[in-house]
């Protein structure tokens, strides 16, 4: 949010009190996302003296997402969604709304501007592989601690029969996520339980720390946290009868991925007999985020000198965040580092020092101690370690982690133990596994795939045909 003026916030204050009513209608506003534009649209309305809304994301499809605790004094304004996923906070100057909107570790500015649109008739989202009953398994409510004694809550589906049967754990992504793994309307974790499961697999998945029904705190929790809350998933998934203890495993995406390695690592101590990365990093995280930021800019159809501006300033920035003894020291480092990518653009200075400010607030937002820890990770340092099978999928048309970086990285770390690895990409797939046009993340709402047929039957024939130790 950019710094106010003394004028303009006595201004914000002598004017508050009209502003009780003008908060109703639809507001709209754009998020800039890894060199994307994001549109978003959000419609309050006050009933009985409480505030309501919700939120649509066009490019997304994702339409009528219920807000809550929507709270609005006059001058400031407040909600969010889900249990903390998305937050936002902003203040009125003038007849706008200048805000932050905060999601997966990401602090990014947001503009409300009043709309004289009416809201677009809202579209079903068609998800087709969402599991119907009747199930040929059982679903079984379970709950367990974790290392500092949060209770985490998850669902155990057990296939029909007394077993013992193999048994995986499901190991979420980056930001907020529940059992199911939900994203825009996709539940991906339930359709690979239930395929599995259909298919003679007990599959635990669980609600991370501080989201939906498990205690914690998400907001500081960082890649090893999660890494040990999944040691604790393991340990209550082999205090069932009808797990075979030996064949256990875990199947984790994307930075589930990289916990999937870490898991790998450790099988001797957590009696691992397989793991499996679904567009998991294999090369250095600083790495990885430098082709990121290059494949996502180029699909949204950046020119190729904004490509290189997006790309050299993160590149400094991660860097900048690797070499960092801690998080205070790192954000002491942002505004030079900032100021020195500004010096050369073709900027008036009051622009230019707009902007550096700007910049300056999101970057330093974003150093989480999540973000810390993950920016410095170095992924082969785990997979160097593993001596167990191991199957690895990517998409090829993943632009969040590149096939081709992290496949060829991975063959040459195996080399000489080939025998444990399974490697398999998908070229028409993106980053959720689904049949993709471009890969753009644009797409994963527009598309009615969850999780790829293909896919799924290859993870369920990969734990089914592990021979006994």
């Amino acid at each position: 949010m950019k710094k106010l003026s003394v004028t303009v916030l006595l201004s914000i204050f002598l004017n508050s009190f009209t502003f009780s009513q003008s908060l109703n209608g639809i507001w709209e506003g754009e998020l800039q996302v890894i060199g994307q534009n994001l549109p978003l649209i959000f419609n309050f309305q006050q009933v009985e003296n409480e505030w309501t809304g919700t939120m649509d994301s066009p490019k997304q499809g994702a339409k009528g997402i219920a807000l809550s605790k929507v709270l609005f004094d006059g001058l400031m304004l407040h909600f969010e969604v889900g249990n903390g996923v998305i937050i936002f906070d902003g203040l009125f100057v003038g007849e706008n709304i200048q805000g932050t909107f905060k999601q997966s570790g990401m602090n990014l500015p947001l503009d409300l501007k009043r709309s004289n649109k009416t809201l677009p008739e809202e579209k079903e989202l068609k998800r087709p592989q969402t599991p119907k009953p009747p199930y040929n398994y059982e679903s079984i409510e379970i709950g367990f601690s974790n290392q500092i004694g949060d209770q985490l809550k998850g669902t155990i589906t057990k296939p029909s029969g007394k077993g013992p049967f193999p048994a995986v754990i499901l190991i979420s992504g980056s930001g907020p996520q529940n059992r199911n793994s939900e994203i825009f309307g996709h539940e991906p974790f339930w359709v690979i339980a239930n395929h599995l499961s259909q298919n003679g697999t007990v599959v635990l998945r669980y609600d991370e720390r501080g989201v939906g029904e498990s205690q914690g705190d998400f907001s500081n929790a960082t890649s090893s946290d999660f890494f040990k809350d999944a040691q604790e998933a393991i340990r209550h998934l082999k205090s069932f009868d009808f797990v075979d203890k030996g064949k256990v495993g875990v199947i984790g995406h994307s930075e589930g991925g990289l916990i999937a390695w870490m898991m790998a690592a450790e099988a001797e101590n957590l009696g691992l007999r397989f793991s499996i990365s679904l567009a998991g990093p294999v090369v250095p995280i600083t790495d990885l985020m430098r082709k990121q930021t290059e494949d996502v800019s180029r699909s949204a159809g950046n020119p190729r000198e904004l490509v290189e501006q997006q790309v050299s300033i993160n590149s400094r920035y991660y860097q900048m965040i690797k070499e960092s003894k801690d998080i205070v020291d790192a954000k002491s480092k942002v505004k030079d580092l900032i100021e020195s990518e500004f010096a050369n653009y073709e900027l008036s200075p009051e622009m230019k020092q707009q902007q550096v400010n700007t910049l300056t607030q999101a970057l330093e937002k974003s150093l989480n101690p999540w973000f810390f820890y993950f920016i410095r990770t170095d992924p082969e340092l785990y997979i160097r370690q593993i001596r167990i099978p191991v199957m690895a999928a990517f998409g090829g048309k993943d632009i969040q982690v590149n096939a081709a970086q992290n496949g060829n990285r991975l063959l040459e770390l195996f080399e000489g133990k080939d025998e444990y690895l399974d490697l398999k990409v998908y070229p028409e797939l993106n980053h959720l596994f689904q049949t993709a046009y471009t890969g753009s993340i644009t797409e994963y709402a527009e598309i009615e795939e969850t999780f790829n047929e293909n896919v799924l039957r290859d993870i369920s024939d990969f734990i089914l045909n592990l021979k006994n130790k």
